[in-house]
Formats: C-alpha cells, structure tokens, sequence
C-alpha cells in the first residue's frame, strides 16, 4: 500500500511540472507572437519602401537645389558668396525636415519612446561612430559658427585654397593648383583656422620680390607701385603698400613686399604673376638688377 501511494505521488508531481513546462511554452508562444505582430506593425513593407522612396527623392531634391545655386551664381556673380553662404544650410534643414517628418508620420511615437530612442541611439552611436559624430557635428557648428563660408580662402593645417563645399562630414578646398582636398570638420573645428577674405569678394595679396641691397628705393617704389595700379585685377578702392626689409643672411639683399587688394580672390595667382612680370619688366629696362 505504501508504494502505491509513493507511486501516485510521483506520478502527481511529474503531471504537476510538465502541465507547468506546457503553460511556461505557451506562454512564450503567444509572448513571440505578439512582438512579431507587434514589429510588423511598426516596420512593414509599405513604410520601408515610404523610407527609401522619400530619402530618394530628396536626395535628387538637393541636387537639383544644387544645380540651381549653381546657376543663380553665374546669373548674379556680384553676390555670389553670399548665395553660396546659403547653399549647405539649405540642404541641412531640407535633411532634418525629410527625417523628422518620416518618423511623426510614418511611426507616430510617444514623447516617451522619442526619449527613450533618442537616448539609446545617443549612447550607441556615441561608442560606434565617435568619429564620424566628431565629423557631423563639426559641419553644424561650422554651418551655425560660420568661421569660414563658400567662396573663402581659407588655411587649414597648410592647406590653402577656396572653399568650394561645406558638407556635414567634411568640407572640400579647390588649391591654386586645381587640386580638391577634402578636410574633416572634426580636424577643421580643433585646430586654428586662416581666413583671407571673410565673405568678401576681394582679399589682400602679399607680393615678394628680391632685389639687390644697394637699390635706389624711391625708384624702385615707383616702379613697383605703377606696376600694381596698371594691373586690370587691382581693387582700385582699398590701400597699396610698398614695404623694404634688409637681409644679410647667406648674401646682402632687399626684399620688396607689395600689399595689395585683388578685386576677385579667383584672381588672386592671376594678379600676383601679373604684378611680378610688370615689375620685373621694369626692373630690367631701368637698370635696377645690374646695380
């Protein structure tokens, strides 16, 4: 009698647990049901197509405003850096609107999943695109701070030329040499940055001539100012300055410095060269290098 009763007790306990093992199964069941429901109600077909058919479009959108921007600064090149000053914060808003607009209609979320997915990303895209995040924010504060604009001559790091592209990652130079350098903004927003022009359309230029150490200055300074008044690229509005300075290094001799303001800085090379050859002429004819 006591094994029977052993016996049924066992078979009690085991019926027990494994109607508690089915219950624990069905629950997960309907648990990863209704997260699958759940996720196909958030991320279905017709909204990832919405997704990549809107960031489509505004991708050819930018584009097109490109191309605009581009032709309005032919039409009117009197004020073509200030259009072109425009250009990238146009395109940041027309970004920002496209993805703040997808997610309040497509997805609709609570103040409290917004902070909350807004807090996650944060911390994961902090440790996973560190630098790019450095690079993104670079371009905004460049954007917001505006040290430099479109159009600029600017040094960077020794790099030097006309600032041609403000983007959210990078900003791209054109150098007197044709060449595009593409530099970080997180590099650019660390380190010191040379404007020449600060958004205006003329800029100085410092022209270095040698000449012998026992040269008539007066001459000379003739000489070196009618070569720079007579060149067609001469802001005729700003100064001209005709400076001497005194070397006795390997060798006894004079350097000549003309500043001057070049009308366009897309002449800024044209004017220098201009002005050198002018003078060197001159310099020639009037015995100045013989001496």
């Amino acid at each position: 009698m006591r094994k029977i009763s052993l016996l049924f007790v066992s078979v009690c306990f085991i019926s027990s647990a494994f109607a508690q093992d089915m219950e624990a199964v069905s629950d997960v069941k309907n648990n990863v049901s209704e997260t699958l429901t759940i996720a196909t109600e958030i991320v279905s077909f017709t909204k990832v197509l919405t997704i990549v058919v809107v960031l489509i479009l505004v991708w050819g959108f930018n584009k097109l405003l490109n191309w605009f921007f581009s032709n309005l600064v032919k039409n009117f090149n009197r004020y073509r850096l200030k259009i072109l000053r425009i250009q990238p914060m146009v395109n940041v808003l027309i970004w920002i609107l496209a993805i703040y607009t997808l997610i309040l209609t497509l997805f609709k979320p609570s103040a409290e999943t917004v902070y909350a997915l807004m807090g996650s990303s944060a911390l994961a895209l902090g440790f996973a695109m560190q630098d790019i995040l450095k690079n993104v924010f670079g371009g905004l504060l460049i954007i917001i701070d505006r040290p430099f604009q479109i159009g600029d001559k600017i040094d960077v790091s020794g790099k030097y030329g006309e600032v041609v592209k403000i983007g959210i990652r990078s900003t791209i130079i054109n150098t007197a040499d044709d060449n595009l350098i593409t530099v970080p903004n997180g590099s650019i927003i660390s380190t010191g940055i040379s404007n020449a022009n600060s958004g205006a359309l003329d800029c100085m230029v410092v022209i270095k001539l040698w000449l012998p150490i026992n040269i008539d200055v007066e001459k000379v300074r003739k000489i070196a100012h009618e070569a720079t008044i007579t060149s067609r690229y001469l802001n005729y509005d700003r100064p001209v300055s005709i400076l001497f300075f005194d070397h006795f290094d390997n060798q006894s001799a004079t350097r000549l410095e003309i500043q001057a303001y070049v009308l366009d800085t897309r002449y800024e090379r044209t004017f220098e060269g201009d002005v050198t050859e002018t003078a060197k002429k001159a310099f020639s004819l009037s015995g100045i290098y013989t001496n």
